[in-house]
């Protein structure tokens, strides 16, 4: 096997496990395999791949993988700002930080 078809090959194995961790819905990690796989294979057109089809090919599922790593990130970026906030205990206090209760027992 050559260097070529070896490099291609990962290439398209990373954009494979992808897919896979799209569809098991685990976002954070397809965005970022996606970004990687669209890098390697911007590399594998316009280093190893050979003819003008299939540097096509490659560039049009390019363009789908970096379509579905735009949505991956504005839904991350979406769910992070809706993401629910850590509540801070509330009610009276002694202005040392601890809670009183009904008592006065602080």
């Amino acid at each position: 096997m050559s260097f070529t078809s070896k490099k291609t090959r990962q290439t398209i194995d990373l954009a494979n496990k992808a897919a896979q961790e799209d569809k098991a819905g685990n976002y954070e990690e397809a965005f970022r395999l996606y970004q990687h796989a669209v890098q390697y294979f911007i590399h594998v057109v316009k280093y190893e791949a050979q003819g003008e089809k299939a540097k096509q090919s490659i560039r049009v599922k390019c363009a789908e993988y970096l379509d579905r790593a735009e949505k991956l990130k504005e839904y991350l970026k979406k769910r992070e700002k809706t993401a629910p906030k850590p509540v801070k205990e509330s009610g009276p206090t002694d202005g040392k930080g601890y809670v009183c209760f009904a008592s006065g027992n602080c």
